[in-house]
């Protein structure tokens, strides 16, 4: 068992918060025999918590009605007394209250689906869920739980339902292949349909593989990978319109062939057929190339035609060559740090405490292996992002929720918000000293400027942003700021850029938004505020200067650049509830909360979803694990007025570069 998080438990290991807590878990009692020094204990879950019932999941007394299901059965809001919605909101059926006009529209924004379940049938191609939620027919049966409540995956998969109570056996494969066949299965009868389809029915933001049975993002169509099983999203991408000012399908040194393939125009008319399709040879093969190309010329089956070197694209006029910028064009995909465009090509580099990667583009951190720091129910843990290490650095009391959470990298000391105490709590990693910052706070989302050493935090209810000196000790009075009132709409995630002396945050009330100001309140200003929902996580990622968001309505991974331009999103069925973010080298990684887990996915693609950690307990806050690199940074380009001698304040000094 694992030493600092399991005990023994016969031939199996518990969990140690199981330790002592009342209820019998190993079959000869051992888990219950724990001396003295546990016989105050009380049972379960202690004075402070409830627990839900059948499992051993203890929540703290206010989580009780707070219209949020903590329980996973519900139990948690049920009996609740009514607290009528305002008349611009419409009334789920759990109590939540939601905007009137996000009934309907496809997104489970209540939570249990009932916005939804009211609406018109589930479009044609998808079947819905007990729960209300609509999901693709190709998605019935596959051995994964798609709906939360496992619909589509009933224990008469592989049936044939002639009708209500007739049954025969049919396997799908002896008719079908099972890329062409799906499952619908009538909610109210419990009765399964095998059937063949030849249109999927796909989302607006994504389109169908060809052989009917994955949608795949429009991002991803002709990005010169294939995420169809079939490869269709790759096929035919040479014969894109050609839109003038934008990249070709093919380079112009690179032949069109009829079935949408590209050849290098060397091997075109030369005697022998490269396209599948032979349209690489005969026509007009032999007339002579007599026009004045600007690089070279080379005969088609067209006729004569120009073309560029690597690096260059066919001007309008045929003729002449015009340099290609990769780096603007490409964006983060041409380099996850520093591009410099050259002649004909382009060079990427690294920042200090970075190494470029064999492959010329990707830059990693030297030094030790980077870490990221997890908040799980009471616990801190570090997960080493090479090796995949779990080691436990901080364990709170077991009635303690540690919610949002960051580092200070000069003490070497982790500050989270405690909801059960209402309180901001701090560790010290080499001492093992515990203390207290402030009390009476509630917020979503703390921050450390570990430069100016000051702890920046969220109240979205008094729609505030508030600070204090992270040397501040608690002794009975509070000794904090309030950087930011007025305006604001519930503001909820924050991130600080403490080399800069700015920081940034999310606002996600009726008219959410991304914000910008100094690190004392002023300049404040909009960074972007279309096409958001929920942006309930956000993280920064310095060396290429753009911040990320999740968006929990829209289930979206976004990104711009930190001046608000640049703006890229990614529609993605697996963002549901993002609490918060970290990017390091070329990953983003978030933190799920309904699917109790730590994800990551290419900070530029969306692509290769890992699932990193998922264990017993919601993960709430993330980080990742300072580096000397930051440190660097500090050096380098550090314009935080207040890092020098507090800035000559006497107490609170707050940066106003």
């Amino acid at each position: 068992c694992a030493a600092s998080r399991q005990a023994a438990c016969g031939a199996s290991c518990i969990p140690v918060p199981w330790l002592c807590d009342g209820e019998q878990q190993c079959p000869d009692g051992t888990d219950e025999q724990c001396g003295c020094e546990c016989c105050s204990v009380p049972p379960v879950c202690g004075a402070k918590k409830v627990q839900c019932p059948g499992t051993h999941h203890c929540i703290p007394h206010w989580e009780l009605c707070d219209r949020h299901q903590d329980c996973e059965d519900g139990w948690d809001e049920e009996g609740c007394p009514q607290q009528p919605c305002l008349p611009w909101q419409w009334q789920c059926r759990n109590r939540v209250c939601i905007m009137s006009e996000w009934k309907c529209n496809g997104i489970d924004d209540c939570g249990d689906s009932s916005d939804e379940d009211v609406c018109a049938p589930c479009p044609r191609g998808m079947v819905r869920c007990d729960e209300g939620k609509c999901i693709l027919e190709s998605l019935m049966c596959n051995d994964e739980d798609d709906c939360l409540d496992g619909t589509d995956e009933p224990s008469t998969c592989g049936e044939l339902h002639v009708a209500a109570g007739t049954a025969h056996s049919h396997n799908c494969l002896s008719a079908y292949s099972c890329q062409v066949c799906s499952a619908r299965v009538d909610i109210r009868s419990g009765d399964l349909y095998w059937l063949a389809f030849l249109h999927l029915s796909c989302p607006r933001t994504h389109v169908p593989c060809r052989d009917g049975t994955e949608c795949v993002a429009q991002e991803y169509v002709c990005d010169g990978e294939k995420d169809c099983a079939d490869g269709s999203d790759e096929d035919g991408c040479a014969q894109l319109c050609d839109t003038p000012g934008q990249p070709a399908p093919c380079q112009s040194d690179e032949y069109p062939c009829g079935l949408g393939a590209c050849l290098n125009a060397s091997l075109v008319c030369d005697g022998q057929r490269d396209c599948a399709d032979g349209s690489d040879e005969g026509g007009n093969c032999s007339a002579p190339c007599q026009q004045s190309c600007a690089h070279l010329c080379y005969p088609s089956p067209q006729g004569p035609r120009c073309w560029c070197s690597s690096g260059y694209r066919l001007a309008d006029d045929g003729l002449s060559c015009t340099e290609i910028d990769e780096c603007t064009e490409q964006g983060g995909e041409a380099c996850s740090q520093t591009c410099l465009n050259t002649p004909g090509s382009y060079n990427c580099s690294c920042l200090p405490g970075y190494l470029l990667e064999p492959d010329g583009r990707i830059c990693k951190l030297t030094g030790p292996e980077p870490l990221l720091l997890v908040a799980v129910q009471s616990e801190v843990l570090s997960y080493g992002l090479r090796s995949g290490r779990e080691e436990v650095l901080l364990a709170a009391d077991k009635d303690r929720v540690v919610f949002s959470l960051d580092y200070d990298l000069v003490e070497r000391k982790i500050f989270w918000m405690d909801l059960a105490t209402e309180s901001i709590r701090w560790q010290g990693l080499d001492s093992g000293k515990k203390g207290t910052l402030v009390k009476g706070v509630k917020s979503d989302c703390i921050a450390v400027d570990w430069l100016g050493r000051n702890l920046y935090w969220t109240d979205g209810a008094a729609g505030q942003v508030l600070a204090s000196r992270l040397g501040a000790t608690w002794r009975g009075t509070p000794e904090y700021a309030v950087v930011m009132d007025g305006d604001l709409d519930q503001p909820h995630s924050l991130v600080l850029q403490p080399l800069a002396g700015l920081l940034y945050w999310s606002e996600v009330g009726s008219h959410p938004r991304l914000m910008e100001a100094t690190m004392d309140g002023s300049r404040r200003h909009v960074l972007l505020a279309r096409g958001l929902g929920w942006p309930t996580a956000l993280a920064l990622d310095l060396p290429t200067w753009r911040i990320f968001w999740l968006d929990e309505k829209l289930g979206s991974i976004g990104s711009a650049h930190l001046d608000g331009t640049g703006v890229k999103v990614l529609q993605l069925s697996w963002v549901r509830s993002p609490f918060a973010a970290a990017v390091c080298e070329g990953q983003l990684y978030w933190s799920e909360r309904k699917a109790w887990s730590v994800q990551q996915v290419d900070k530029a693609s969306g692509k290769n979803r890992t699932v990193l950690l998922k264990r017993y307990g919601q993960p709430h806050g993330l980080q990742p694990f300072p580096v000397v690199a930051m440190l660097i940074h500090a050096i380098l380009a550090g314009t935080n007025g207040c890092a020098n001698s507090n800035g000559g304040c006497a107490q609170l000094c707050l940066p106003n570069p």
